[in-house]
């Protein structure tokens, strides 16, 4: 008999005390800390159970209070569609995939989800392949098309405001996937980016390290994901009284000196990070920490053995490089999954506003992480 993972038994357990009115409409839910000590299992469990509720439409969250236990009106209300007016008459109705990276097999799994989901909901998604040249442009495109809604994946977090508050003012359904565009009145589907930048820090704190540096190729102030993967580093090193390395950003250093080549730039920034000490690293993406770990060996370096790396997506490529990079997993199926059915609901209830969700991650360990001795 195949084991109920932990979350699952959280979640379990909650979604009893839900129905049989023991938790009531309006009742606050327990935090993931007590959740915690309750069962007896990590934050990022807890937190990972409180966010399967949250997306199943039971509870929702309030900045700085808590989570609490929906209307029950509320909930029925969510996962229907049998209910409304124009739920009928959009079945069948197209919808449109905006997906950068389409070469890469890991986010294949983003249409898998959708398509999960849309082939019982009746719906037909046409996919197109987006990059920072044609991103404009497949935009005003799908402005003048007969598509119900959009699904779009942005490459850059401030590019094409202007068209995408198009959308909004005609009314246009559209779900982000990846990354909230502020002032935007879109749901958006996300990784638990900050959990999993947490995860990933506290992972080499309890492997002995404290000279743990966070790298990234873009600017962690501009780029919401990198933003947030950044702040769960901070937070960690806070809660273990320990100094955070400023945010490195190697693209700084390949602008100042354009005749390098990115792998030299790495070199140059794992000499910079090992003459202070550092003997671990945050990367904001697997493909960063690969870099990494190529640059490290390149200068004679052994990982993990003088230095731990740790990545973020789990790509195919995470695996099978040496050593196995550890990771932090996005379930991308999940994301392609709900951004699908938020949709769905947006096209059937326009009026009724639609939340985002947050989809847990997950920290697999393989061979890039050294224990240090205390």
């Amino acid at each position: 008999m195949t084991e109920i993972p932990l979350y699952q038994q959280i979640v379990q357990r909650l979604k009893q005390q839900i129905a049989s009115g023991e938790l009531k409409s309006g009742d606050q839910v327990p935090t993931e800390a007590v959740l915690s000590e309750q069962f007896g299992v990590s934050r990022i469990t807890s937190k990972r159970a409180l966010t399967e509720l949250e997306n199943e439409g039971l509870i929702y969250r309030v900045r700085g209070k808590g989570s609490f236990v929906r209307e029950r009106e509320t909930r029925a209300g969510s996962r229907s569609s049998s209910n409304t007016d124009s739920g009928a008459s959009t079945i069948g109705s197209d919808l449109l995939l905006l997906l950068p990276f389409s070469h890469n097999p890991g986010l294949g799994d983003y249409e898998q989800g959708m398509h999960h989901y849309l082939d019982a909901a009746g719906h037909t998604l046409h996919i197109q392949a987006n990059s920072p040249g044609s991103q404009r442009r497949l935009l005003e495109q799908a402005l003048l098309r007969p598509h119900q809604g959009l699904i779009f994946y942005p490459l850059e977090g401030h590019a094409d405001l202007d068209l995408l508050y198009q959308y909004a003012l005609r009314e246009i359904p559209v779900v982000l996937m990846d990354k909230h565009l502020e002032g935007l009145p879109f749901p958006a589907v996300v990784s638990d980016n900050q959990g999993g930048g947490y995860e990933a820090a506290l992972h080499l704190i309890r492997h002995g390290h404290r000279k743990i540096a966070f790298l990234s190729w873009a600017q962690s102030a501009t780029v919401y994901t990198v933003r947030e993967r950044y702040w769960g580093y901070l937070k960690a090193m806070h809660e273990h009284q320990l100094t955070g390395t400023a945010s490195v950003e190697v693209s700084r250093l390949s602008t100042e000196q354009p005749e390098h080549s990115i792998q030299a730039c790495y070199m140059q920034t794992i000499q910079m990070l090992r003459e202070q000490g550092v003997t671990a690293i945050v990367a904001s993406n697997d493909l960063e920490a690969i870099e990494c770990i190529r640059a490290a060996q390149s200068l004679g370096l052994s990982v993990p053995d003088d230095l731990s790396i740790i990545g973020f997506d789990n790509i195919q490529m995470a695996e099978y490089i040496t050593p196995g990079l550890t990771t932090v997993a996005q379930d991308f199926a999940r994301i392609g999954y709900l951004a699908a059915e938020l949709l769905v609901r947006q096209i059937r209830q326009p009026h009724q506003p639609q939340p985002s969700a947050v989809v847990p991650v997950q920290l697999i360990e393989r061979g890039s992480v050294k224990t240090l001795q205390s």
